[in-house]
């Protein structure tokens, strides 16, 4: 009976003794904290990594403050794989890539294409789900050397999470691949000069959107087509747009407070067809014009209509880029005729990309003016 009993108890903690076999003691990691891919020429790449290591006799020294050094280094390759192959070399520590929050793709790479990197990252290096991707005017080398200090990747990956900004994670990336259209955003990353006790420091810091269709960089998005994407996709926008009314002696500015759009797709006779439907919220914030809004007049809903003619001209104007000159679906058109019509979806989802650059788009516009705003000056007539 004993050998029965003891049998098992022998197997369990063979097996709870075998559990920290492979365990990498914190003194044999490096933590990369992010990295960039350049492509240098047609055969070959250069990865950059920058590597947190910390330094265990400093912290135990001081309560676990958790010290350590920043070193940016960089690598190349026919290949991301053999680039860090190349690269663990000059570490004797083991590479973790658990703690990586963004990687950068070079202007010139993203042109050509990332769809072997990102398969190499998911497949291999598995980023965390909320790790950011980032395209980046120039390299994405030239970007990393200027910073040391890895709270900055913290401060752009909450620029890029704000409601103006399209961020796109791991777990972003890997849905849009396998959706419908293909076709995505990803916000761009560039160095800013900040000025802090009359000392220049270069900081990161998000500078718009990119458009990216079967995995290469299609464009940079303008100012304008940044906002019509915006209104496409966004809520609670929170952004300024002016009005100016000649006849009035002034122009006048425009806080957009909520944006509801739908999109209702059609297919008559075999032809497809997308009408645009945007209601919009917004309040005065600036009046220079001789009009009195606060005085019971109809005089905002005079506003009302230029204001649907500018909005529709942002939209037009996106419109165009992305149909005409990019033949790229970033709006949620594909997703729509799928959710609507799967039947026919299913026979006509391999000629997506040329249905969507020829579509006719209507667009409806309508916004609501809520509140005039309030001003005490004596001098503002108009208020």
């Amino acid at each position: 009976m004993r050998r029965f009993v003891s049998v098992p108890i022998l197997s369990l903690c063979v097996l709870l003794l075998a559990g920290c076999w492979d365990r990498v003691e914190v003194n044999d990691m490096a933590f990369i904290i992010a990295a960039g891919i350049d492509k240098i020429s047609k055969e070959e790449i250069e990865v950059t990594v920058q590597v947190f290591i910390p330094n265990p006799a400093a912290s135990a020294a001081e309560g676990g403050a958790g010290q350590g050094n920043v070193y940016t280094v960089s690598t190349k390759g026919n290949s991301m794989p053999d680039a860090l192959s190349e690269l663990q070399k000059k570490f004797p520590r083991y590479f973790s890539w658990g703690h990586a929050k963004a990687y950068f793709f070079g202007e010139e790479l993203a042109r050509s294409g990332m769809f072997d990197d990102f398969d190499f990252l998911f497949r291999d290096i598995q980023p965390r789900e909320q790790a950011n991707f980032f395209i980046c005017r120039g390299t994405a080398k030239e970007l990393l050397e200027a910073q040391n200090d890895p709270n900055t990747y913290e401060t752009l990956i909450k620029l890029s999470q704000k409601p103006l900004i399209h961020s796109a994670t791991m777990h972003d990336i890997e849905e849009v691949l396998s959706g419908e259209s293909g076709a995505f955003l990803l916000p761009v990353a560039n160095k800013s000069k900040l000025i802090t006790n009359q000392t220049k420091k270069t900081i990161l810091t998000v500078e718009g959107m990119s458009v990216i269709k079967e995995g290469k960089l299609a464009c940079f998005l303008t100012r304008d087509e940044q906002m019509g994407i915006r209104l496409f996709i966004h809520e609670d926008l929170g952004r300024n747009i002016t009005l100016t009314e000649h006849e009035a002696g002034g122009k006048v500015v425009i806080k957009i407070i909520t944006t509801d759009l739908h999109l209702h797709p059609s297919i008559d006779n075999g032809i497809w067809k997308m009408t645009v439907q945007l209601d919009l919220e917004a309040d005065v914030v600036q009046n220079s014009t001789e009009l009195l809004l606060a005085d019971g007049s109809d005089n905002m809903r005079r506003l009302e209509e230029p204001f649907d003619k500018k909005i529709k001209e942002i939209l037009r104007d996106t419109l165009q880029q992305l149909q005409n000159d990019q033949k790229a679906d970033v709006l949620g058109f594909a997703r729509a005729f799928h959710k609507k019509y799967p039947r026919e979806w299913k026979q006509a989802k391999a000629n997506w990309s040329t249905i969507f650059p020829t579509m006719d788009v209507q667009l409806e516009v309508k916004s609501t003016i809520q509140r005039p705003g309030i001003s005490n000056f004596p001098f503002m007539t108009g208020q």
